[in-house]
């Protein structure tokens, strides 16, 4: 990420903290709800809606240039599933000038390679070894994914691998950092946090116990320290140790670390509707900007009685507007660091 990038986050933060100003600095947009892939614990390619158009998508990205966005990332379902995919990150990269990540689960990054040329992080699914990995989403899912890992590391791609702890794969963090290190990628690590709107109803099986997830961030915490490549940042993995009970994750009760979702990031639902957050689809009221027009949406947009919950990217978000600088410098890292081994 450039440092005018992160210059630009800094003073809309410092204004949004003086003025209360509301400014989407950095937006996430599901493009779609379409998956190659059943993983056990999602509920996203059920979900049917109307999906944005090409020119839908394009007016939008136009629209959030005008309101300061500096960042975007698309994510659903699949994003590559989408033929337009490529075009879609050339224009929010090459006429609205932000740094765009993509999100996927790895199946057809061979297939859409050059459509990611301009992708500033590609953020991809990794559960761990084969045996696991084919058995939270399906089989050949693991060889799959290895083959974008590698084909990502020879292009010289930026990855992030976002790894969902759960029963099945929480002893083996150890296995993903090896491959991190092989492949050149930083490893993230998210708890299951997703609300039923976005969870398979068989996701509160795969809930480890609490004593488990704490075992874990404190191993995590202490290979980060070692070195190893984690993206994912020590004051988010503190704050989520002291999280009381990972069965609810999310408060209506403030940890003392502000969201700031609905004032300085949000999410644009595969149908054009414009929420806090992913976490909060379909539990809080939403304007869709097709019908509006962005600012109003994004003005309309609020939290309800949400003050916290465990998901990593949006209080990785937090800690950063709350100017940590060590957050930052983590993320300023990362975000430079060239792909491949």
């Amino acid at each position: 990420m450039k440092n005018s990038t992160l210059l630009k986050f800094g003073l809309a933060t410092l204004k949004a903290k003086l003025t209360g100003a509301s400014i989407p600095l950095n937006v996430m947009i599901s493009v779609t709800n379409r998956c190659p892939a059943r993983c056990s614990y999602c509920n996203i390619p059920n979900r049917q809606q109307r999906e944005m158009t090409t020119a839908d998508l394009i007016s939008l990205f136009d629209q959030l240039k005008a309101l300061g966005t500096q960042r975007v990332a698309l994510w659903g379902g699949e994003p590559l599933v989408r033929n337009d995919i490529g075009e879609l990150l050339d224009y929010a990269k090459n006429k609205c000038g932000f740094f765009v990540s993509l999100d996927t689960n790895g199946y057809l990054v061979r297939d859409r390679i050059e459509a990611l040329a301009n992708v500033d992080v590609l953020v991809m699914s990794f559960d761990g070894p084969r045996d696991i990995m084919d058995k939270n989403r399906e089989a050949g899912s693991y060889d799959k994914v290895m083959q974008a890992l590698e084909l990502a590391a020879t292009r010289k791609i930026r990855v992030f691998t976002i790894t969902v702890l759960t029963k099945e794969n929480i002893g083996h963090i150890d296995f993903i950092l090896e491959q991190a290190k092989r492949l050149g990628f930083s490893a993230s690590f998210q708890l299951l946090h997703h609300t039923k709107t976005l969870a398979s109803e068989e996701e509160s099986s795969f809930l480890p116990s609490n004593a488990a997830y704490k075992d874990a961030i404190r191993h995590l915490i202490e290979r980060k320290r070692q070195g190893h490549p984690i993206v994912s940042t020590i004051p988010y993995l503190k704050y989520i140790l002291e999280w009381p009970d990972y069965a609810y994750p999310t408060s209506n009760q403030a940890t003392g670390l502000k969201c700031w979702a609905d004032q300085l990031y949000c999410n644009v639902d595969s149908d054009g509707k414009v929420y806090p957050c992913s976490g909060l689809v379909e539990r809080v009221p939403a304007k869709n900007f097709l019908d509006t027009g962005f600012k109003e949406a994004f003005d309309f947009c609020s939290k309800g009685d949400c003050k916290a919950c465990i998901a990593s990217c949006f209080n990785e978000y937090n800690f950063m507007h709350a100017l940590n600088l060590q957050v930052i410098w983590n993320w300023l890292q990362h975000t430079r660091k060239s792909g491949g081994a």
